[in-house]
């Protein structure tokens, strides 16, 4: 059969560490950095949508207020009369401009944003200020020909926004201009439907920096308008043609970063909010986190390794030394004896590996020449019961308990493991079936340290068969056949059933198991001493007793059959 490899204590105890200590340390710094993380990018992405909100709400508000001024010439009687502008005298001329003027000016008193305002009809000039007479000259650019004057006939009355300057013939990669941008629209004449009248105002957007600047977002914001066409009227950040087309898109592609776009159309003007925030920024701020997180789970390591090594040496020192022990006593040197050890549980065990090591040797010295080959037969069978290696790996389950903190389980074990120490040590030869049940269930619990729920166990027996007489420790070694060469090897859960119960004039004890089994040549090899030592002492105890071991649908049974002594069972019955 191939041998299970078997750690080292020191690296068990690494790899717990590890299991136990870091593993958990660097799951929770990393959770807690994504956790950060997406907090972070949350509650970024809520405060851009609610800058967009807050903006498109101020634009509103603030384009109500220059609708409702382009409005204001509607007051003048012009406006509802019949008579065309040319049609006028120059004096009716100069008086109507002279008062469009007066009512445009009570209006826009208080109004620093604005720059240049003009009124026309059928491209005539009703009224005109500006710091900047060149640029309207007509032999220029005619003022009918001009994006303001034709958007507005376009609307039929409806506001229009213009940039300042034509961005049709710009390059892709030049930043736009942005200082300034024009607002018009035409005023309908109900009397002369084919009359054009124009207002236009240049509406500078210095307030907007101003006003913008006092937005809180932790990450870098750009904010942008484009009207209908999807002509940058403002930008807080150069933008170029190319990264203005760019912000219908969602992720937008600014400086080298990446950034999110959120947009909202008004409701009432041609006019788009465009809300730019970094992603970068909370990728970058991701990383630092991340990286304080991973030197923080660096410093917990190396200290907690320290720590580790030098206070895991209380456990490594008493392990090593008892196994020492041990190892002198499996080469047959009883002299071999546990220091007192600073550990309870520890020196619990040593003593009971001393008591058993001189147990040993005065047994040996006081029966060897009286019953030489008897003794051998026995020491055998006690020795195949409770191998050193059984007890090592019974301790290196104790050590993993005690590590994962599973005091109470570690109480039930070692009281296990006391009890099954003390039952071995008993000076008696002769035992009852109860005891060597008690004794077997000691020893499965222990089993189930090491294999879990990969094992599972049931020891069933009647009151009136427990005070059966038999030798001690003889069904030790065929549970622990079952053990080692069924469930050991087995990949899935496995059972083992032991039971004791009357067929006719004979008792039956069996032992079941759902393991992988046996074969024949195994049981028949010299490595087989368990077995052997078990015919031994049969034949010892009585002749008519018999074992029988054979598989069928996959269990093993191992039956040991004993006849019942007429005196003793004269009037017990069948109970099959």
């Amino acid at each position: 059969m191939k041998q299970k490899k078997v750690q080292s204590l020191s690296r068990k105890l690494f790899v717990n560490f590890i299991l136990s200590c870091l593993l958990p340390i660097v799951v929770v710094s990393f959770l807690v950095s994504y956790l950060f993380g997406t907090y972070q990018y949350q509650e970024i992405r809520s405060r851009a949508e609610n800058n967009t909100k807050l903006i498109s709400a101020y634009m509103t508000k603030y384009l109500n207020d220059i609708d409702n001024l382009t409005k204001a010439p509607y007051y003048h009687s012009f406006f509802q009369s019949r008579t065309p502008f040319e049609d006028l005298t120059p004096y009716d001329q100069n008086k109507v401009g002279e008062e469009i003027g007066k009512l445009l000016q009570l209006t826009t008193y208080s109004r620093e944003d604005f720059g240049d305002m003009l009124v026309m009809s059928d491209g005539n000039v009703l009224y005109f200020n500006t710091s900047d007479w060149y640029q309207y000259l007509p032999t220029i650019h005619p003022l009918t020909g001009r994006s303001w004057y034709q958007s507005a006939l376009d609307k039929n009355g409806r506001v229009a926004i213009i940039p300042e300057k034509d961005m049709t013939g710009a390059d892709e990669e030049e930043e736009l201009d942005t200082g300034s941008f024009y607002i018009s629209r035409k005023l309908n004449n109900m009397f002369l439907q084919d009359q054009e009248n124009v207002i236009m105002l240049n509406l500078k957007t210095d307030d907007f920096e101003n006003l913008f600047s006092s937005l809180t977002s932790k990450a870098p914001l750009i904010i942008a308008f484009t009207n209908d066409e999807d002509q940058l009227i403002y930008s807080n950040k150069p933008l170029t043609k190319t990264q203005t087309a760019a912000l219908k898109q969602q992720k937008v592609n600014y400086d080298h970063r990446n950034w999110l776009c959120f947009s909202q159309t008004l409701e009432h003007y041609p006019l788009t909010v465009h809300v730019l925030l970094s992603a970068s920024y909370v990728i970058d701020r991701m990383a630092i986190f991340l990286f304080m997180a991973a030197a923080c789970c660096l410093l917990c390591s190396i200290l907690g390794y320290a720590m580790f090594k030098k206070n895991n040496y209380w456990i490594e020192r008493p392990t090593y030394h008892i196994k020492a022990v041990l190892g002198e006593l499996q080469v047959g040197n009883l002299n071999s004896r546990c220091e007192p050890l600073v550990i309870r549980e520890f020196n619990e065990i040593g003593t009971s590996i001393n008591a058993m090591a001189k147990q040993l040797q005065e047994t040996i010295r006081n029966e060897y020449e009286l019953k030489l080959a008897q003794k051998n037969l026995q020491l055998q069978a006690l020795q195949s019961q409770i191998q050193p290696h059984f007890i090592i790996n019974t301790i290196y389950s104790f050590i993993t308990l005690n590590q994962i903190g599973e005091q109470e389980a570690l109480n039930d074990a070692f009281y296990s493991f006391a009890h099954l120490l003390r039952y071995v040590l008993s000076r008696s030869r002769e035992t009852t079936l109860g005891a060597e049940l008690d004794f077997l269930n000691d020893y499965c619990s222990l089993c189930l340290l090491r294999f879990g729920n990969r094992l599972s166990y049931e020891i069933n027996c009647s009151e009136e068969f427990k005070s059966l007489s038999m030798p001690k420790l003889l069904l030790q070694p065929l549970v622990e056949n079952a053990v080692i060469h069924g469930i050991e090897p087995s990949e899935v859960p496995c059972k083992l059933f032991v039971e004791a119960e009357r067929h006719g004039n004979s008792l039956y004890i069996l032992i079941e198991d759902d393991g992988v089994g046996f074969k024949e040549e195994e049981l028949n090899s010299p490595e087989s001493i368990g077995i052997k030592n078990v015919e031994n002492r049969i034949s010892l105890w009585g002749p008519d007793i018999r074992l029988y071991i054979y598989r069928i649908d996959g269990r093993t049974i191992q039956v040991l059959i004993v006849p019942f002594k007429e005196e003793k069972h004269e009037d017990t019955g069948d109970r099959r």
